[in-house]
């Protein structure tokens, strides 16, 4: 498809830098302008990585459940095996993609809030954040902001 959704948002930061910058005088609204530039550039940078991020980080994070799942509550339990015995969601599915990714973290940290879990897999959840946050396409696009 062209223009890409990359191609489209490259274009916009071209246009917002070259046509409207240009044009904005408050120093205030230059900053925002600039930073809203930078936004989109990182979306753009991060857009093809998105899709394997959420199939990679669902299946771990299912993982994950199932071997924290005999620690917690029967309730929680129940919730958990339900959850992962839902079928994958569609691999170019962007939005189901992160609507399972959604369910899944939910269920984690409230696993993770329960006392019964060992140290030992207290550990593996902050190694697999730790991974997880360490791979993650989407960064914080720093901000400035006007000098007073």
């Amino acid at each position: 498809m062209r223009p890409s959704v990359v191609e489209q948002l490259t274009g916009s930061c071209r246009i917002l830098e070259t046509v409207v910058a240009p044009c904005v005088d408050d120093p205030f609204a230059r900053t925002i302008l600039g930073n809203l530039v930078a936004n989109l550039r990182m979306l753009a940078g991060a857009l093809p990585g998105i899709a394997p991020f959420l199939r990679e980080d669902n299946a771990e994070t299912a993982r994950l459940l199932e071997q924290l799942r005999e620690a917690v509550p029967a309730e929680l339990q129940v919730r958990i095996a339900n959850a992962l015995a839902e079928p994958d969601a569609d691999p170019a599915d962007s939005i189901a993609l992160d609507d399972r990714n959604t369910a899944l973290r939910a269920l984690l940290a409230e696993a993770v809030g329960q006392s019964s879990l060992t140290p030992d897999q207290h550990r593996s959840v902050l190694r697999r954040m730790t991974e997880r946050a360490a791979r993650a396409p989407m960064r914080y696009v720093a901000t400035s902001s006007p000098s007073a």
